[in-house]
């Protein structure tokens, strides 16, 4: 299914901004990161000092640029305005993976007008890396224009990820490749947009742990697609937060071999 048609918005000062902000946040998090303070939230999860302060901060630069926005994120109720935008903001997306010292993570913030994604930024700072695409702008790492590789197959080396939940219910002898569970739903999409994966398998995740990615990847010409042979839109992924139903992010003939093959337990 096509995303929805109309024009393309205008969010040249909204993409430099975000990208100046999170690269803000990116330095603050590499040079706090070996110093976290873990605690388990009720479903036992970490959230660290480190997330609960980037989340404020950002909170607070978009509130002041942008008052008119809506603020949502990970860690802190909504706020901000009443307008048609909303910011979707995870300040760590992979905060297990800091926590106990595996160099992947993400910050991300995803911009979302009248419930369709329109604008994704993400910064790895373990890599060093940032992303960003807007709707009809394309996708970028660094400068470079990242486009997704498409196969009518997988090959038996090619990265598939497949997050935990979804691992404990779809029948891992049923998908093609290697398979992967890298820990940060943001890394992942990116992944596949950079062809560094190719595909993921999301169950479970929130607006704010693809809200940015599902542009990035989508701009990148990934599509989107359920075990049950439904196409989703970027809009309807966010809508269906958090994800009911095993979901696969893939290059369009890559994503069709997928659903095809790929059963439940």
């Amino acid at each position: 299914m096509a995303d929805s048609a109309g024009s393309v918005p205008d969010l040249a000062e909204e993409l430099a901004f975000v990208k100046s902000l999170v690269l803000e946040a990116a330095e603050l998090a590499r040079a706090r990161r070996s110093s976290v303070k873990p605690q388990e939230k009720e479903n036992l999860s970490y959230v660290t000092d480190l997330d609960q302060d980037l989340e404020k901060l950002i909170r607070g630069r978009l509130g002041d640029r942008f008052p008119d926005d809506r603020l949502t994120g990970e860690e802190y109720e909504a706020e901000g305005g009443t307008g048609p935008r909303r910011w979707s903001i995870d300040p760590i997306d992979g905060t297990g993976n800091m926590v106990h010292g595996l160099p992947l993570w993400a910050i991300s913030i995803g911009l979302i007008l009248d419930g369709e994604p329109v604008l994704g930024v993400i910064a790895v700072p373990p890599l060093g890396e940032l992303y960003w695409a807007t709707k009809g702008g394309g996708a970028w790492l660094d400068g470079q224009r990242l486009q997704a590789r498409d196969a009518e197959t997988f090959h038996v080396q090619d990265n598939l990820c497949v997050g935990t939940n979804a691992l404990r219910v779809v029948d891992t002898r049923t998908l093609p490749g290697r398979l992967r569970d890298l820990g940060s739903a943001c890394c992942e999409q990116i992944f596949v947009a950079a062809n560094r994966l190719h595909g993921c398998t999301f169950l479970g995740e929130q607006a704010h742990d693809i809200a940015a990615g599902v542009v990035i990847a989508r701009e990148a010409g990934c599509a989107f697609g359920t075990i049950d042979g439904e196409h989703l839109t970027a809009a309807e992924m966010v809508r269906r937060t958090p994800v009911q139903v095993p979901t696969f992010v893939a290059a369009p003939r890559r994503l069709e071999a997928l659903m095809k093959s790929a059963r439940r337990l």
